[in-house]
């Protein structure tokens, strides 16, 4: 009923003149000579919009917004740039990543082993640490890495910890195993690895869930995170992202994000999904912990939230981890099948109650799922939760869908299920190329990523960045998904799979307000609508796709105030 008011009054701003009565307050912002694409229900573009407080009171023309003006209405000329509603990062970890821009990082670059070690030497210089801190690197890539632990041991004796640039790898040296209290007597999580040598003592490789002793290590104060977390959204706002889902939270982040929201700081949407940690706990245990959780941090509805909960239902694809799980056997390095499918992290029946009672719950069901088993899994259950259930619109979501099984494919629009994509990585990186392609064979391969397909079988495709595994720079993913290439030149990853820019754009803003269940205030600029939106350098619908990363925004406004206008040069 509400939408179709917005319609309705949206109908009426641009068909007839507006006058400002005794009655009728003036707006407080008024934007003129622009081009506004609203994203409605027509994709409309529009000259003009005013706002009063935090809400959309009116766009169309300029004339017509232009009644709205009162004597201390502040005025913006556009100059015929482009406005966009606020970008929606729907898969991304804002809490968890932020203090990682203080440390040591090897940004995700391929490079020999002996050639980490000099670089962890002479980061380990740099970045001194305080006795009881451990020394934390980020952004290692794990793509044919192999680190011994006497590799790990001649850096430093203090603990020391490397997080993989994947999110599902960590290295340790013998300092902080210890610290960990991981011994060859430790037993591999559910849901994760610890690698070993022959005699089976742990080699400081730590997979999947084993990854999670990061849990460990020496935490800095609530307040020093959420500064840095304030600046990580300063960051987010340069980019022109407004809301955020942050993928897997607990407790911790949610304090984090309450400490911001509590001294006025916090200036994004947010809306939380509750890790469930192991999927073979009772589903009656593990969902009411999710409503509880739930109850407990329903902060604000329309700026923290937690009413969302997070499975992995795999690992990741690229070798050497290959911890995703796939219907037929990866490939060896000569293209022969091995007997490694990738593990289960559940089982079918328990996976099936697990999303049933969510669902029942009012839950959105965000599901890691990488692997063409993985996703089949997690669409199985789901059609389970519908069995019981029927429909109720809980915007239900499989994140990442990387390797997809042609058959699977038509399920996500019978099933109501969100794709939740991160098509930055949609093009021929080291990750793919080396890591992947090869351990998969083509006739596989050409699913990866299968955006195209997705839409066209009626799919509901979301974006994100899965930001701190990658940037969370939404222009540079909107190039990939365009032009499936790392740049012009470049050769395509299955160029069939591009998608058009307004299926992009929508999945940065309508849709992924719908899928966080927003979109009664966000994604779209509408009358009743929240003051959310970017201002930008060009007309991304015009430019050569190729020259979307170059694309920058000018001003971003959250709630109908700005939190981000760029330095002039």
């Amino acid at each position: 009923m509400r939408t179709a008011l917005f319609a309705f009054v949206l109908v009426v701003a641009l068909a007839f003149p507006v006058f400002v009565g005794a009655g009728t307050p003036p707006a407080d912002l008024i934007l003129l000579h622009g081009r506004i694409h609203t994203q409605d229900s027509n994709r409309s573009v529009v000259q003009a919009m005013a706002l009063r407080g935090n809400t959309i009171i009116a766009v169309g023309s300029d004339q017509v917004v232009s009644a709205l003006k009162g004597p201390k209405t502040k005025t913006v000329d556009l100059a015929s740039r482009t406005v966009l509603p606020g970008i929606i990062d729907a898969h991304t970890h804002p809490a968890g990543s932020a203090t990682s821009l203080d440390l040591c990082s090897l940004e995700d670059r391929i490079i020999a082993p002996d050639e980490v070690k000099a670089k962890l030497i002479e980061c380990h210089h740099e970045h001194p640490v305080e006795d009881t801190r451990w020394f934390e690197v980020v952004s290692v890539n794990p793509n044919h890495l192999s680190l011994t632990l006497a590799d790990l041991d001649a850096i430093t004796r203090k603990p020391m910890i490397l997080y993989g640039a994947d999110g599902h790898t960590v290295w340790l040296n013998t300092a902080a195993l210890q610290a960990a209290h991981i011994t060859a007597a430790t037993k591999d999580p559910a849901n994760g690895r610890i690698e070993r040598d022959a005699a089976g003592n742990p080699t400081g490789t730590l997979r999947d869930g084993a990854a999670d002793i990061a849990s460990v290590v020496p935490q800095p104060s609530i307040e020093y995170e959420a500064a840095e977390l304030r600046k990580a959204f300063d960051a987010m706002h340069a980019v022109g992202i407004t809301s955020v889902q942050d993928a897997s939270v607990g407790d911790h982040e949610m304090q984090v994000y309450k400490r911001l929201y509590d001294s006025r700081r916090l200036s994004m949407r947010v809306r939380g999904s509750y890790l469930l940690e192991d999927l073979h706990t009772s589903a009656d245990v593990l969902i009411k912990q999710a409503v509880d959780f739930r109850k407990k941090w329903a902060v604000n509805p329309e700026f923290l939230r937690a009413d969302a909960v997070k499975l992995f239902a795999d690992g990741v694809i690229e070798y050497p981890t290959q911890t995703a799980a796939l219907l037929a056997p990866y490939l060896d390095a000569n293209g022969h099948p091995t007997d490694n499918r990738g593990p289960t992290y559940f089982t079918q029946d328990n996976l099936d109650r697990i999303v049933t009672e969510a669902d029942a719950a009012g839950l959105t069901v965000h599901i890691h799922a990488i692997g063409d088993r993985a996703i089949r899994a997690s669409l199985d259950a789901f059609a389970a939760a519908r069995r019981q259930n029927g429909r109720l619109d809980n915007r239900d979501q499989i994140a990442h869908v990387e390797l997809i099984d042609p058959a699977d494919i038509p399920r996500f629009k019978e099933l109501e299920v969100i794709a939740n994509l991160q098509l930055l990585w949609a093009r021929r990186a080291i990750y793919v190329s080396i890591g992947t392609l090869p351990y998969l064979g083509p006739e596989r391969s050409r699913y990866i990523y299968a955006a195209r397909s997705l839409r066209d079988a009626g799919a509901m495709i979301v974006g994100g960045s899965d930001w701190s595994v990658s940037t969370f720079s939404p222009f540079e993913a909107m190039e990939h998904a365009v032009t499936r290439t790392q740049g012009r030149g470049q050769e395509p990853l299955f160029p069939e799979e591009g998608i058009r820019l307004q299926d992009i754009v929508d999945a940065y803003t309508i849709h992924a307000a719908y899928a966080l269940k927003q979109e009664e205030t966000t994604g779209s600029l509408e009358p009743g609508k929240r003051g959310d939106f970017i201002v930008l350098d060009r007309d991304i619908f015009t430019i050569d796709p190729f020259a979307l990363h170059e694309t920058k925004v000018l001003s971003t406004y959250l709630d109908g105030r700005v939190v981000y206008t760029a330095v002039a040069k």
